[in-house]
């Protein structure tokens, strides 16, 4: 991989850790910072920035020297993220690489087979370029806290079960890990070598999106980084 590009990388994965920090102070606090929203898209910006730059370095070498001048300044260079084949096509054109099938098809078709349209596997950078793109031109995407509680029992062996009790109702003669459960109380008979506890999970969600925003960061991170190693075999 390129070492600029790894930089920019790198530096993805050194925010992650900030947004990290941060949110652990907007748990204490109970508010969502406006230093965690500019982080969250600190990371996300990097990641598009990275498959950017990597495209622009296929362009170069594939695209690029059958170009004249003008046809190069004109250029419009993105990773093609689309929502259906015309406009996977639309942004090719824009970077003056409608014939990229015929110069190199093993190419075009893993540009298209990471399309959103493509598969399901592949919605995770559609939604990237899409809170990029909000976070550029409109605001930075809201985000809102969301809390949920969780019982977990533990045995003397070190095994555990936890379950959202708002989703999750026992009736009578259920046993978790040994421990019968009161079905009026949804808590276990005191039983020994079992404890019980109850969490309390918080997570924030990037509205309008219904992502958990530190959790889709750091999916996009891992999986952006594969994309543009798998990138580096085709420049």
């Amino acid at each position: 991989m390129n070492s600029e590009i790894n930089s920019i990388l790198n530096r993805a994965d050194e925010l992650l850790k900030d947004l990290e920090e941060e949110y652990k102070d907007c748990i204490q606090t109970h508010k969502i910072t406006a230093r965690a929203k500019n982080i969250t898209h600190e990371v996300l910006e990097k990641l598009r920035s990275a498959l950017d730059h990597t495209m622009m370095r296929a362009w170069g070498k594939y695209i690029s020297p059958n170009l004249s001048d003008q046809q190069k300044k004109r250029a419009r260079v993105y990773f093609p993220v689309a929502g259906d084949l015309n406009s996977f096509h639309s942004t090719l054109g824009r970077g003056s690489m409608t014939n990229l099938d015929k110069i190199n098809k093993k190419f075009y078709d893993f540009l298209l087979n990471q399309q959103p349209f493509t598969s399901e596997d592949n919605q995770w950078l559609g939604l990237l370029n899409k809170i990029t793109a909000e976070g550029k031109h409109i605001r930075l995407t809201p985000q809102k806290r969301l809390e949920s509680k969780r019982v977990k029992v533990t045995n003397s062996g070190g095994g555990s079960v936890s379950w959202n009790p708002s989703c999750v109702k026992y009736g009578s003669k259920v046993k978790v890990l040994g421990a019968p459960i009161d079905p009026r109380t949804q808590r276990i008979v005191p039983t020994l070598g079992i404890t019980e506890k109850l969490e309390i999970w918080v997570s924030f969600i990037l509205e309008g999106y219904n992502v958990n925003a530190l959790g889709f960061c750091k999916e996009a991170y891992q999986k952006a980084r594969l994309l543009i190693e798998e990138m580096f075999n085709f420049i």
